[in-house]
């Protein structure tokens, strides 16, 4: 049977509200909304220095690494419940990223020199890649394609570079290599293509394609030691931390627009990550109007499909091919499934079937 694969159209425009959870070393993990407001401690330190953040929405928790304590710990969205879950093996770890679907976290570790992963609950952990530099900083995770980027710096005159490679650490390539860079945050724009990072040196953030071409500046002025960098791809906008200037900002995805959005009581800024959600959302696929190659807004609560006949059954896989859902005729109720991208397989009467997708947030 010949397969026709499209993508969705999901009609309206869909406004997520984000809160930005951040690192203030000397005084712990915060939450602020987009806008800098609401803020809040969320769990409070004096004296450990946590330095990576990731998110995991689907479990409500936040990860982080302290590069001083040698220790990856978690808690949920609130600070409560703090655990340990990694306490041997590290020697400065990092930046790190959660793969809910897969169950799994991954970090990297300028000390050990190593890309590693581990089970959720820091169980099973495994060495990816291994190699003799001197600083890995963040890593980011292409699920769909089953690729890791990270970026690294040296001392001197070394270059700065983003690398990426397989889930599984093989088949490793230099994307971008920047003389007398130092290469911190990493954030991807799967959709349109696109990978982001910031250059503390050279005091700018940059953008190119996922293969490392089109290098361009974006943000190249007015800015002091950029550091860490995430991405709020349905409202079009990008959110940093700058250990120079001692704030957070945030600009559209083009670099204009820059706005300050926290800049008081700050002592050393490291890692944000942006917490993007709204549990009102319902998604509606319009099959009258699938243009190619247009990559999906989300749906996080139903997803609606508009102009199939009656008696056609839908069932969602994940990006492993397990199947996570199923439905008829219309609708498909997703807020239970983890973020990311999946694909919808509609059979109609008569035994004909299409392919679709979607990214549930």
């Amino acid at each position: 049977m010949k397969k026709i694969i499209y993508l969705l159209l999901l009609s309206g425009t869909l406004t997520a509200q984000s809160d930005i959870y951040f690192i203030n070393s000397g005084l712990g993990i915060e939450r602020i909304n987009r806008d800098g407001n609401e803020r809040k401690v969320i769990i409070a330190w004096d004296f450990v220095t946590p330095q990576g953040i990731a998110i995991d929405m689907a479990n409500s928790k936040l990860y982080w690494s302290d590069w001083i304590a040698d220790k990856i710990q978690r808690s949920n969205l609130d600070g409560s419940g703090v655990e340990t879950i990694i306490d041997t093996g590290l020697q400065l770890p990092e930046g790190l990223k959660v793969d809910a679907i897969n169950g799994k976290i991954y970090w990297v570790d300028s000390g050990t020199k190593k890309i590693q992963r581990a089970n959720l609950d820091g169980s099973n952990i495994e060495d990816l890649f291994t190699y003799d530099l001197v600083n890995l900083d963040a890593v980011a995770l292409d699920l769909p394609n089953g690729k890791m980027y990270w970026t690294e710096w040296g001392a001197g005159a070394a270059l700065g570079k983003v690398r990426r490679a397989n889930l599984n650490g093989s088949g490793m390539e230099v994307l971008v290599s920047i003389s007398q860079a130092i290469l911190k945050g990493l954030a991807l724009d799967l959709p349109n293509g696109k990978m982001y990072w910031t250059d503390c040196a050279h005091n700018k953030i940059q953008r190119a394609s996922l293969n490392g071409n089109d290098v361009e500046d974006i943000v190249a002025s007015g800015i002091s030691a950029p550091n860490s960098i995430d991405l709020d791809l349905l409202n079009g906008k990008m959110y940093w931390t700058e250990q120079g200037g001692k704030k957070i900002r945030k600009a559209n995805l083009d670099g204009t627009n820059v706005v300050t959005v926290l800049a008081d009581n700050i002592n050393s800024l490291e890692d944000l990550v942006l917490d993007i959600h709204d549990p009102e959302t319902t998604a509606t696929i319009d099959r009258q109007a699938w243009p190619s190659g247009f990559f999906p807004n989300p749906a996080s609560k139903v997803l609606n499909i508009k102009g199939w006949e009656a008696g056609s059954s839908l069932v969602v896989y994940d990006q492993a091919g397990r199947k996570c859902a199923t439905g008829n005729d219309s609708t498909l109720e997703v807020s239970n499934l983890p973020d990311g991208q999946y694909v919808v397989e509609i059979t109609k009467p008569g035994a004909q079937t299409f392919y679709l997708t979607f990214i549930k947030i």
